[in-house]
């Protein structure tokens, strides 16, 4: 497989299982922090790219376009995200057709021969922030599970941006290793002037589900109107420092009236 290829699998499979985070939230022993400045910022930055009630509107999306690993191998790509508990990459490579799926708190890989296996199981509680971010931030804002933090203006990539950390907030009964937490752990940052999502920085686990995770962010730019929704075209997944795949939209629609059945 090449290398590129292996590194993808820590990032398309991120999907919030919601119906996992209803089920926790009784359990919360205390409200988690949830700072004004931050909540303010995240609005703001909903509202420049649409709105809450365009984003709120959105049941799925599906888009098309290129894709090049960091072996400079290159395909064909295709996305799907259905809600916030569905997502599925499709990359037609030179050696056939590797798909990445998490559907309903499942997380798995497809090769060319047909051949699944597991993705590690953090995979199946990560934000839906891969390819298009803006649902679950409308959904963090709702949630009152989940603890938002401002980290002020820093210095991002040569850039001043806003960092916003959100995080699952849990009770040691339901999760004593704060494995949820960790991985639903993410630093959000926001340009303050066009107030888009210019990065977003977490963790990436391990494919064999070992301990230990590495460094890993999504790079997002070549913003686009599509459906009165500013959306970004190009995407980059960076692990440890170093860019293991960029895709190149050419097409986005939402609401094709995706089902389960795209997500098999």
């Amino acid at each position: 497989m090449h290398s590129g290829v292996r590194g993808v699998l820590f990032v398309f499979a991120f999907v919030y299982v919601s119906a996992f985070v209803k089920a926790q939230q009784s359990s919360i022993s205390s409200p988690p922090k949830r700072d004004q400045q931050a909540i303010s910022i995240l609005s703001q930055c909903l509202q420049a790219a649409g709105g809450t009630q365009v984003i709120s509107n959105i049941q799925d999306f599906t888009g098309s376009g290129t894709i090049t690993y960091g072996d400079q191998t290159q395909g064909s790509v295709t996305i799907k995200g259905r809600g916030l508990t569905q997502f599925r990459v499709d990359a037609n490579l030179p050696d056939g057709v590797h798909s990445w799926i998490v559907s309903k708190g499942l997380a798995f890989q497809r090769i060319p021969d047909g051949s699944t296996s597991p993705l590690p199981s953090q995979n199946a509680v990560k934000s839906a922030i891969a390819t298009f971010p803006l649902p679950y931030l409308f959904s963090v804002l709702q949630d009152t599970s989940i603890s938002i933090s401002y980290g002020g203006l820093v210095t991002h990539d040569g850039a001043q941006v806003y960092d916003i950390l959100v995080q699952k907030t849990l009770t040691p009964s339901t999760d004593p290793l704060n494995t949820v937490g960790d991985a639903t752990k993410a630093h959000f940052f926001i340009d303050p002037k066009a107030l888009v999502i210019v990065s977003v920085q977490d963790s990436a686990f391990r494919k064999d589900g070992g301990p230990g995770a590495s460094a890993h962010e999504m790079q997002f730019s070549n913003y686009q109107n599509v459906s009165g929704l500013s959306v970004p075209f190009s995407i980059s997944e960076f692990i440890a420092g170093q860019k293991t795949s960029t895709i190149q939209l050419t097409q986005l629609t939402f609401n094709s009236d995706l089902t389960d059945a795209d997500f098999d």
